[in-house]
C-alpha cells in the first residue's frame, strides 16, 4: 500500500514538473519572439500582415506634450530599457505619441520615456528615436539644409520633394528648424511656404517612406502598389512620386543600370554602391543607431577589411569596411558590387 502511495506521489510530482517546464518554455519563447518582432528601431524585421501600412493619427490635445517617431520601427516595452523588458507593440515612423512625464535611465545608460499611444496603450521607448515639440509636414520642393539660419552655413545636403520632416518649435524670420528621417538631416531651411500639413498628403508620404526603406524589392513594390491603387491617394499632390518610384523599380528589374564600365575599371580591393542610398556604419551591425555617413549609387570605395557573412531580411552577403574620400565605415555587401 505504501509502495502504491509513493508511486502515485512521484507520478504527481513528475507531472507537475512537466507542466511547469512547458509553461516556462512557452513564456520564454513568447518573450524572445517579442524581442525579435520589434526592437528600438535597431531591428527592421517585418511581416506581411499589413499592420505597418496603417498610419495612426493623433487624438491628443494641443496641451499634451507629443513626440513623433523618426525611425522606421520603434519597440514599445513594459519597462525602461531592454534587459528584462517585454515587447508590447511597434510604433512606426511618423506616428505621434503622448509623453506622460516620466523619464528613466536604464542599465544600458540610455534614457527612456513613458508614452501613451493613440489607442491608450502605455509603455516605454528610447528617447533618441523620437522628436519632441514638433509638427509633421511634407515638403513641396527640394530645399537646402543650413547649419544655422544663414545662407553662408550650407551643409551640403538637401531635403527632396515629398520628404517628411518634423517642423520644430524654432524659427527666425522665414527660417525654420527641422529634423528628418532618423535624424540624418537636421538643420535650418528657408521658405516655410514649402511645408504641407494636409493629413492625406502626410499619410501618403509616410507610407511612401516606409515602402522605399524596405530592403526586400518584392515588399517595396508591393507597398508602393498599395499606395497607387488606393483611390483616396489619387487626390494627393504627391501621388506622382510613388508612381515614378514604381516605374524606376520596373526599369531596374530589367537591368537598365549598366555597371559594365565600373566592373572593368575597379580593382579586387574596391567595390561600388549598386543601390540608390546606402548607410555606412561605425560597426558591422544593422541593428544599431550607428550610421556615420551615406553613399550613393556608383560611388567607388576602397576595401579595408572583409567582415563576417550575414543574412539580413533574406539578403545574404559579407560586411565590408570601406574608405570613401577619407571617410571609413562598414557597408553590407549585398547592396554593392560584392553582392
Amino acid at each position: 500500500m505504501k509502495k502504491n502511495s509513493l508511486k502515485k506521489y512521484y507520478l504527481i510530482i513528475l507531472l507537475l514538473s512537466v507542466i511547469v517546464g512547458c509553461k516556462d518554455k512557452d513564456t520564454s519563447s513568447s518573450s524572445n519572439n517579442d524581442m525579435e518582432t520589434s526592437t528600438d528601431s535597431e531591428r527592421g524585421n517585418d511581416s506581411d500582415s499589413g499592420d505597418d501600412l496603417d498610419v495612426k493619427t493623433s487624438n491628443f490635445s494641443e496641451s499634451d506634450k507629443s513626440l513623433i517617431c523618426l525611425w522606421p520601427k520603434v519597440g514599445l516595452r513594459d519597462i525602461a530599457g531592454r534587459k528584462g523588458a517585454k515587447y508590447l507593440t511597434t510604433i512606426y515612423f511618423g506616428e505621434t505619441v503622448k509623453f506622460l512625464g516620466e523619464k528613466e535611465t536604464a542599465s544600458d545608460n540610455k534614457d527612456y520615456l513613458k508614452v501613451e499611444l493613440s489607442d491608450g496603450q502605455q509603455g516605454w521607448v528610447y528617447d533618441y528615436l523620437l522628436s519632441e515639440n514638433g509638427k509633421l509636414a511634407v515638403l513641396k520642393n527640394t530645399l537646402a539644409i543650413y547649419k544655422r539660419p544663414d545662407v553662408m552655413e550650407f551643409v551640403g545636403n538637401k531635403f527632396g520633394r515629398g520628404d517628411i520632416v518634423v517642423v520644430l518649435n524654432e524659427s527666425k524670420g522665414d527660417w525654420q528648424k527641422v529634423t528628418g528621417f532618423q535624424k540624418e538631416n537636421e538643420g535650418w531651411i528657408q521658405n516655410s511656404d514649402n511645408f504641407v500639413y494636409d493629413e492625406l498628403d502626410i499619410k501618403l508620404a509616410i507610407l511612401y517612406n516606409r515602402a522605399i526603406n524596405e530592403d526586400s524589392q518584392s515588399k517595396k513594390q508591393k507597398k508602393l502598389k498599395l499606395i497607387t491603387d488606393n483611390p483616396a491617394f489619387q487626390q494627393s499632390s504627391f501621388i506622382d512620386i510613388v508612381q515614378n518610384a514604381l516605374i524606376g523599380d520596373d526599369n531596374d528589374a530589367y537591368g537598365e543600370d549598366d555597371f559594365s564600365e565600373l566592373d572593368a575599371s575597379i580593382s579586387s580591393d574596391q567595390l561600388y554602391i549598386s543601390t540608390d542610398v546606402l548607410n555606412a556604419r561605425s560597426n558591422p551591425n544593422s541593428e544599431e543607431d550607428n550610421v556615420v555617413f551615406q553613399l550613393e549609387k556608383g560611388d567607388v570605395c576602397d576595401i579595408i577589411e572583409k567582415g563576417n557573412f550575414e543574412t539580413i531580411r533574406d539578403n545574404s552577403s559579407n560586411w565590408y569596411k570601406i574608405n570613401f574620400n577619407g571617410n571609413e565605415g562598414w557597408v553590407f555587401g549585398y547592396f554593392t558590387s560584392k553582392k
